[in-house]
């Protein structure tokens, strides 16, 4: 299934506290850890928080390059590591085994968005000798951001992009072993999914088991050399989960940082999947299924949601019309069934309507207010038999003529001739 992430709404207020998601997180590099540094120092060493895995990403300045400087009360009252990309400030961990292969990445940043109007690459997480594929480079150009693998990249570029140079933001990357480029995972300061651009989209991600490091501020290439995606900017803090998390330890994280942070992160959200990207049904044939779910504990307020044809006389039904979600039921999704109303109207060989969805709950919810955007579903007519119609029979007595070819042509002679309007240019 295709995930279609629809609106959110809701922002979370600076109050809100959530625990760090712990589980499978092998590396947690946090400028809050630092001890014994003043404004400017240099940091040679930064020490991996996680404890509960058998990873050290534990992190040390690399001779011949920079090393970033401890910077205090940047963000949230929080200090934060300053990269220069001129300097090449780079840090890199020792070699480790990753516990879970197949259980793919998860990983948080909080950092600015880079300045140098170029590739910039905050970490590169992955096979130790930048094996191409094997790893998983987090890009944050304040142009082009997103992922790349050394040869492809799933990036999200200027103009729907929210990484902004100087910005901090809470970044979220996701892939799971045996993934292609293109089926990356990415949100920023919210749980939707980026628009991406893939080169390569084709190719697949595998991690390794062995022999895989992290390193801070740039990446390595396959012959062994850094590359030149050295970044500028600042990282307060980077997580890294051996998991694919779920949506609802996706959005307890980001809180978790939001609130530690004072930034915004928009939460509560309602996800829509529909089978094969689509939803197609068939007078007197197949329905499709539609499934619903919430990313956040709706607490003690049900969310209830409607589903409803939006046209007069309904075209489809929806079964059940109705979905509720409370505190003991919303990590699991909820479906419904759409079929077509086999009616005796002629129509086109395939026409469409859209699902109305509504959203009732409390004004203490926080999904209260919520509006979705409506589902287009497409719909077989079979009122010429079980073939139905043909897209050539456009006037629709279910036989494919001439008088049909006449109509055709005179469509397609109307739309030929010139505009005057439109010439002279």
């Amino acid at each position: 299934m295709n995930l279609t992430r629809l609106i959110i709404v809701f922002g979370l207020a600076c109050s809100v506290s959530a625990a760090l998601v712990t589980e499978n997180l092998i590396i947690h590099l946090d400028a809050g850890t630092l001890t014994g540094l003043n404004d400017g120092d240099a940091v040679v060493f930064w020490a991996d928080s996680a404890t509960e895995d058998s990873v050290d990403g534990s992190v040390t300045a690399v001779s011949g390059y920079g090393s970033p400087t401890y910077k205090t009360n940047q963000l949230g009252g929080k200090p934060v590591l300053r990269f220069v990309r001129q300097q090449e400030d780079l840090m890199v961990s020792s070699n480790w085994s990753l516990p879970n292969p197949s259980a793919g990445l998860t990983i948080f940043a909080v950092c600015t968005g880079g300045s140098s109007g170029s590739v910039e690459r905050v970490a590169q997480i992955g096979a130790a000798a930048g094996t191409a594929s094997h790893l998983m480079a987090v890009d944050v150009s304040a142009n082009a951001s997103g992922c790349r693998y050394n040869n492809g990249y799933s990036l999200t570029l200027a103009g729907s992009n929210p990484v902004a140079s100087g910005l901090y933001h809470i970044g979220i990357r996701q892939m799971t072993q045996g993934g292609r480029h293109d089926s990356l995972y990415y949100a920023v300061n919210d749980l939707i999914s980026e628009p991406l651009t893939c080169n390569n989209p084709g190719n697949l991600i595998v991690f390794d088991a062995a022999d895989n490091h992290i390193s801070i501020g740039s990446g390595m290439d396959p012959s062994g050399a850094w590359y030149p995606d050295f970044y500028n900017g600042d990282l307060a803090e980077l997580l890294v989960y051996n998991a694919q998390l779920s949506s609802w330890q996706i959005s307890q994280t980001a809180e978790y940082l939001s609130s530690k942070y004072a930034l915004p992160f928009e939460s509560a959200a309602v996800l829509i999947l529909e089978s094969n990207g689509d939803t197609t049904v068939r007078e007197g044939g197949a329905a499709d299924r539609i499934d619903v779910a919430l990313t956040a504990d709706p607490g003690m307020y049900p969310v209830t949601i409607q589903l409803r044809d939006f046209l007069n006389p309904n075209q489809v039904q929806v079964m059940p019309a109705e979905l509720v979600f409370t505190s003991s039921n919303w990590q699991t999704p909820q479906s419904v069934i759409v079929a077509a109303i086999d009616d005796d109207q002629m129509e086109r060989a395939t026409h469409d309507t859209q699902l109305e969805l509504i959203v009732l709950a409390d004004p203490s919810s926080p999904y209260y207010n919520i509006s979705l955007s409506k589902i287009w579903v497409n719909i077989e007519d079979n009122d010429c038999g079980s073939l139905g119609f043909s897209p050539a029979d456009y006037n629709l007595d279910c036989v494919v003529d001439l008088e049909d070819f006449s109509i055709f042509v005179l469509e397609w002679i109307e739309s030929s001739i010139p505009d005057p309007a439109c010439q002279g240019f």
